[in-house]
């Protein structure tokens, strides 16, 4: 799926998508969690000009959707997925704990999704090389927001995150390939 990107909008220094997607394509493989070998951490993509196409179509939604600049998955912490936005779910997926999640701006979005009936996941990173935990929470969120609590929701949020990180993680199966000529 490939959405129209927000004009000026640019990864930057961002490279969490580089490390957080597992990729299992003929000219790449990297495992879950692992920093991709052609990414130089804060500085992008050494093969950027002849990148696979999975790394050309794939962005989280921070690039697509208004969203502050704070929104930033290496700022924030938390990579906004487009995984199911076309059926009305968007998952955070929280690769770090950092202040965002306690933020106004995290409580306000989210009741807004809420309000417009988007569901609501939230996602963490398991070790390298297994699948992430994910959990949709939108009933569990919602009280807190009608009840207008940002501390409610953000106790709620971490909540959720410590019962994710419980997981009992599955492999991913992928073993690191680079073949990529650049």
């Amino acid at each position: 799926m490939s959405l129209p990107l927000l004009p000026g909008r640019e990864c930057g220094g961002c490279v969490e998508c580089c490390r957080v997607i597992p990729l299992d394509l003929p000219e790449l493989a990297k495992p879950t969690g692992e920093l991709c070998a052609y990414c130089v951490d804060g500085a992008g993509c050494r093969v950027h000009a002849i990148r696979p196409q999975t790394c050309r179509t794939w962005f989280c939604l921070w690039r697509v959707i208004e969203l502050s600049d704070e929104w930033r998955p290496d700022r924030s912490g938390i990579v906004v997925r487009p995984d199911g936005i076309e059926d009305g779910v968007i998952t955070l997926f929280v690769v770090r704990r950092t202040e965002m999640l306690a933020s106004p701006e995290l409580f306000g979005v989210v009741a807004g999704w809420l309000a417009e009936g988007i569901e609501v996941a939230l996602s963490v990173p398991g070790p390298v090389g297994s699948y992430p935990a994910r959990a949709v929470v939108t009933d569990w969120l919602r009280p807190a927001i009608e009840a207008g609590d940002p501390a409610a929701f953000a106790e709620r949020v971490i909540r959720s995150l410590d019962r994710l990180a419980q997981h009992d993680w599955q492999a991913d199966g992928i073993t690191a390939r680079y073949a990529v000529e650049g």
